[in-house]
C-alpha cells in the first residue's frame, strides 16, 4: 500500500520514499510534504517497482538495507527500466567501498540512515538540483 500526498502543482516535485519503518517513513514524507514536495511513499522497494508511475519521481530516496529487494538492487533494476533520476541512499556505508564509489558515480548521494531532517532536505533539494542540470529536457519528472 503507498500513501500519496499532493502539493500544489506548480510547487510540487516529485520524490519517492522507502523505508520498511512506517513511523519513520510518516514522519519523512509529512516533512517533506510540508516542503511542497510531492512525495509518494512504499514500504518495500518491490512495491515502487511495481508502480509504473515511479519513474517519473525524479528522486527516491531509499534505505539500502531492506528486506527481499535492498536499495543497490532496486537502483539497478529502476535504471534498467529506463529511469534517469538521483537516488539518495540512507546507510552507513564506508566511504572508500567499492558500493560507495558506484552509487556517486552515478551522481547518487549516501547519507547516514539517521540524518536530520535539515540536513535530508538539503540532499534533496541538491539532488533536484543535479538532476535538473544532468537531465536538461526530460520532462516526465512530476
Amino acid at each position: 500500500m503507498t500513501d500519496v500526498l499532493h502539493p500544489p502543482a506548480d510547487k510540487g516535485a516529485g520524490v519517492a520514499l522507502v523505508d520498511g519503518n512506517a513511523a519513520v517513513r510518516h514522519a519523512r514524507q509529512l516533512m517533506l510534504r510540508s516542503e511542497q514536495y510531492d512525495v509518494k511513499s512504499y514500504a518495500t522497494c518491490a512495491a515502487l517497482l511495481a508502480d509504473p508511475d515511479s519513474r517519473n519521481y525524479a528522486c527516491i530516496i531509499l534505505d539500502v538495507e531492506m528486506e527481499g529487494i535492498d536499495g543497490l538492487d532496486l537502483l539497478t533494476r529502476m535504471r534498467a527500466s529506463g529511469w534517469h533520476g538521483r537516488a539518495i541512499l540512507l546507510d552507513g556505508l564506508a566511504p572508500e567501498s567499492a558500493v560507495t564509489r558506484e552509487v556517486l558515480q552515478n551522481g547518487d548521494r549516501i547519507e547516514e540512515r539517521s540524518i536530520g531532517d535539515s540536513s535530508l532536505l538539503s540532499a534533496v533539494a541538491a539532488t533536484f538540483r543535479d538532476t535538473t542540470s544532468n537531465i536538461a529536457g526530460n520532462s516526465t519528472y512530476i
